[in-house]
């Protein structure tokens, strides 16, 4: 429809015609419309806005609107579909289900962007018309169910054929859920891992291969694949293939579901995936949803919670500017790359310890490279330097 929304945006002089054609299939006829010279009533005052009219001024100006435009074309029907809006316009009758539509968006469209708006709604319900007399009723009550997005349990009808087991591990940061759900991912035949990041994918990748679990990686920006009968994968929750049936599927950072921008693929991930037992890894607070998810899909439910297995515990009292007050195992959080190279800059030069560094845009080797350095006690990388990257997925 992209084309006839930009035909419908021609602005019509009051004594010329204009022919408009589109090149879709579905309109392969020509739309003429002819302005006359218009005349406004008399007791409407030139130039007011439409929101400052009353509402019987503004049907009179869409009534005078409708009989100014002439449409020649051999479609009888709509044009007593245009003669039944006026009529009900004229008559202050109650409109009939089909033409309430139109008057509806004809009385928007004048309030919103005023009179010259009015021949595009016509236009469009022109175009709507052909649409709808290309189609069979088959075909309309098709397009119907597909545009139906009240139930999206339904989307999915191949999984829900399966009798899934849905596992919640919940919990704070570094509590063990996401270790035991890969656990029992290690031990099935068939699997999916799917998290956030390209960093959690590859770690669950290079982790599963190095156990003899042969795996391949799909993210948006890389594909590795294994040679051999490979049985695992481990994705970004964005390219989770959902045609694809498992025995056991991981989906990290559940709470995610909720994003503004990325949570359709958690939920599509969560509906969509045909494993015979599915992990869900987050926080407590997505319990609710995933219960009435659950039950939407008929699938069982068993929520897992955990504890923090290492205390974290808020400092009484700051650095007071003095970086030689960082202790080994210390980690300062800083919110840009440039920031990030400049306090490890600085730490290195004042207190004389190595310090590693990791932020989002580092490739998932290297960040690796550092939060292992970091982990290590043997070596002398006794400070982190890091972004709000290491808020997810990295054990430090």
């Amino acid at each position: 429809m992209y084309r006839a929304r930009t035909v419908a945006r021609l602005s019509l002089s009051p004594v010329q015609e204009r022919t408009c054609f589109t090149n879709s299939s579905l309109f392969t006829r020509s739309f003429v419309i002819r302005r006359l010279p218009s005349q406004r009533p008399s007791n409407l005052v030139a130039g007011v806005p439409a929101d400052q009219l009353s509402a019987q001024e503004r049907t009179a100006i869409i009534i005078q609107e409708l009989g100014q435009v002439h449409v020649q074309i051999n479609e009888p029907e709509f044009r007593s579909f245009l003669h039944d809006v006026t009529a009900a316009l004229n008559e202050g009758l109650e409109p009939s289900k089909d033409t309430v539509s139109l008057i509806d968006s004809l009385h928007d469209a004048f309030l919103e962007r005023g009179r010259s708006a009015l021949q595009g709604q016509i236009k469009y319900a022109y175009y709507g018309f052909l649409a709808s007399q290309r189609f069979t009723k088959t075909n309309l009550h098709d397009q119907t169910k597909l545009a139906d997005l009240r139930y999206p349990a339904e989307w999915y009808p191949n999984t829900r054929k399966i009798q899934r087991s849905i596992h919640l591990h919940v919990g704070p940061t570094n509590s063990g859920k996401t270790y035991h759900a890969l656990q029992r991912l290690e031990q099935a035949k068939s699997g999916i891992y799917a998290g956030p990041l390209r960093l959690l994918a590859h770690e669950v990748y290079t982790r599963l291969n190095a156990k003899g679990k042969l795996c391949n990686l799909i993210t948006g920006d890389e594909r590795q694949f294994v040679e051999g009968e490979v049985s695992m994968s481990s994705c970004t929750v964005e390219m989770v293939p959902t045609d694809l049936a498992v025995d056991v599927a991981v989906i990290d950072e559940i709470q995610m579901i909720g994003h503004e921008e990325r949570g359709w693929a958690w939920t599509e991930a969560v509906m969509g995936l045909r494993a015979k037992e599915l992990h869900l890894c987050g926080e407590e607070r997505t319990v609710p949803l995933i219960k009435e998810l659950a039950a939407a899909m008929g699938d069982d439910l068993r929520v897992h919670h955990y504890k923090r297995l290492s205390p974290l515990k808020t400092m009484s009292a700051s650095l007071r500017g003095n970086l030689n007050n960082l202790r080994k195992g210390d980690c300062v959080v800083a919110f840009s790359k440039v920031n990030i190279h400049k306090l490890k800059a600085e730490i290195e030069q004042t207190t004389r310890k190595r310090v590693a560094v990791i932020y989002g845009s580092l490739p998932p080797e290297i960040r690796a490279q550092q939060a292992a350095l970091f982990n290590d006690q043997t070596n002398d990388y006794d400070i982190l330097v890091a972004s709000d990257a290491i808020g997810m997925g990295l054990n430090l």
